[in-house]
């Protein structure tokens, strides 16, 4: 298990890529990069929710059932390939990034997966930069602010860097 030092709580809050007010405005781009079948990873519920709302189907989409703590329901359906994992705040679990590994080599458009996790999913954004092919891009919520696009190509140093400043548990 990595957990998440106190000393980089700070800049994890920072936008790892473009923050937009609504997945809306980036609709376009969004679907050229489906149209490509290149991988599109959303985390968390709102934003997955969102996406799925306007016909982008990414082939990852990582939840936990919660947004800003409180539970949310959701009827994300457009798959039966769901995987369960356990990730309590503040971690990475070897399971949680496992499963995000194999979920980027698996997902397709025609192949799309759920990654339900029973804790929180806000740090598998560092797996899913460090493993994603570098033409992916990965959306994840900026709470009262809008949409994270993150260009994993762009990300992948960053992402790295503050994935070795890990603790290992």
């Amino acid at each position: 298990m990595l957990k998440l030092p106190k000393s980089l709580r700070k800049e994890l809050r920072k936008p790892f890529g473009d923050l937009h007010r609504s997945v809306d405005l980036i609709e376009n781009p969004l679907q050229k990069q489906l149209t490509e079948d290149k991988l599109i990873i959303a985390i968390g519920d709102v934003t997955s929710i969102n996406l799925v709302a306007i016909g982008i189907i990414p082939q990852i989409c990582i939840v936990d059932n919660i947004t800003k703590r409180q539970p949310i329901q959701h009827n994300l359906d457009h798959t039966d390939n769901i995987k369960y994992v356990e990730n309590p705040a503040g971690v990475l679990t070897e399971e949680l990034i496992e499963t995000c590994c194999e979920s980027i080599k698996e997902a397709s458009c025609n192949n799309p997966i759920i990654i339900e996790v029973d804790g929180e999913e806000d740090l598998a954004v560092l797996p899913c930069v460090i493993n994603s092919p570098k033409d992916a891009m990965v959306l994840y919520g900026q709470p009262n602010e809008g949409v994270v696009l993150v260009n994993v190509d762009e990300a992948y140093q960053r992402a790295l860097n503050y994935y070795k400043q890990l603790i290992k548990e």
